[in-house]
């Protein structure tokens, strides 16, 4: 029969045996959780680190991250301590043509600005941007306030008022222009100018190599395999198209004899060659002669050579052609650099003769109360009666919100939208978020 002080020992041993079977089982709890924590932030890092660099991240649960359109998840970037050093949205956003853009916006710690960037190439309709895109898109929004909108639609300050005047005489529509020769490297300059209430809105000057593995003039200086004095070249264009706006005549750009002009900031390249398209472009746009007319002339006088080699067009309908025979552009009785334009192909010589009568008359009138009827505000400062193509939001967000602008990819309108729209969906969370007031 078993004693008393037996007892007591059995029932001393059995609660020793279930205090470190408890300690035991905690311990590998603990070890456990810890090794799937110590997973699960590597995963994080391996994500997040090239958004915002924290010693670690925690995802943040909330109604509104459920509740705004494009965002999937939002993750707290923290500190040793644990205190909040930014934010990381997942955003997903599609462009026009439904295509997927799917990126980490990082924001800091009141949400208000941009740190980081990243695309999360895992679409199954991927946006068709390039790498070197989103670096240029995500490098002009870097530190930057959100929201954000883009001086390319003309809500800069400088281009919805201004106290030049336009040409006269100019049409409505999208005008076209592009040099009939390469040069040393390749590439046939072209310039588009769009027209809208008499007035110069927007404007692209770029190149495209004859060599279609090449690509565009602008891509290639962002990657560096074109590369000219001072600022990049897709820089320096972006600033000259921006002043025409602003100036609203070729003539008041200033070149210099040797193709240069010191009035734009930032611009130090050769510009005649953009003068002399953007100057045809607003002969053509006198003459009612839009881009569809142009490019089909120009199609017809390639065909018309009856040369075997293809030329090639692109998206934007511009066409990649070394003109070697310019004989059809060739003015009667003239040199070899004294040749016709596109629009002026069209004409007879007779016609010819007065058309450039007319355009001298034009370019010498004096405008009529009609051609010029701008007003000015309190400040003398002109504001255009045909403003109100000036969208007053961008994104859902009125443009009073808006604190940054940025001029995007001057070339590609939607992959800019798409881009601004992902940054301003952040935002938009940010703001319910952390309950601003706006």
């Amino acid at each position: 029969m078993m004693t008393r002080a037996q007892l007591r020992r059995m029932i001393v041993n059995i609660v020793i045996m279930l205090v470190l079977s408890s300690m035991v089982t905690a311990m590998g709890v603990y070890i456990s959780m810890n090794k799937t924590k110590i997973r699960k932030q590597d995963y994080y890092k391996q994500m997040f680190s090239d958004v915002i660099e924290a010693d670690s991240y925690e995802e943040l649960k909330h109604d509104l991250v459920a509740s705004t359109e494009g965002v999937n998840h939002v993750y707290l970037a923290l500190d040793a301590e644990g205190k909040t050093i930014g934010y990381i949205a997942d955003i997903s956003v599609k462009d026009r043509d439904g295509y997927e853009l799917h990126s980490y916006v990082g924001v800091n710690s009141d949400g208000s600005t941009v740190i980081g960037y990243k695309r999360v190439k895992d679409e199954l309709s991927p946006m068709l941007i390039e790498d070197v895109e989103l670096r240029n898109l995500s490098s002009q929004v870097m530190f930057k306030q959100v929201p954000v909108a883009l001086n390319m639609k003309g809500y800069e300050e400088a281009v919805i008022y201004s106290e030049y005047t336009p040409p006269v005489g100019l049409n409505d529509g999208i005008y076209y222009a592009q040099s009939l020769t390469k040069d040393s490297k390749g590439y046939i300059d072209y310039v588009e100018i769009e027209i809208d209430g008499g007035r110069i809105r927007r404007v692209v000057w770029d190149g495209i190599n004859i060599d279609p593995t090449t690509g565009s003039r602008n891509k290639a200086s962002l990657t560096g395999a074109y590369v000219i004095s001072g600022e990049n070249w897709a820089t320096q264009s972006y600033n000259i198209c921006h002043a025409l706006i602003e100036l609203q005549d070729v003539s008041r750009l200033a070149m210099k004899s040797d193709g240069t002009t010191e009035i734009i900031e930032g611009v130090t390249t050769d510009i005649s060659a953009f003068v002399a398209l953007a100057s045809e472009c607003i002969d053509n746009s006198r003459a009612g002669f839009d881009k569809d007319a142009y490019i089909s002339k120009l199609s017809s006088i390639i065909e018309s050579q009856g040369t075997s080699v293809e030329y090639v067009t692109d998206s934007n309908g511009f066409i990649v052609y070394p003109f070697e025979d310019l004989s059809p552009f060739r003015k009667e009785n003239g040199s070899d650099t004294d040749l016709m334009t596109v629009y002026e192909t069209t004409l007879t010589q007779e016609e010819l003769t007065e058309e450039e009568q007319d355009k001298e008359k034009a370019i010498t009138a004096t405008p009529t109360p009609a051609q010029t009827a701008d007003i000015g505000d309190e400040d003398g400062l002109v504001k255009d009666p045909s403003d109100s193509i000036i969208s007053d939001s961008v994104d859902g967000i009125p443009m009073s919100e808006v604190r940054s602008f940025i001029p995007g990819l001057y070339y590609d309108e939607q992959k800019s939208e798409t881009f601004v729209t992902t940054v301003n969906t952040a935002y938009k969370f940010f703001r319910e978020y952390m309950n601003w007031v706006v």
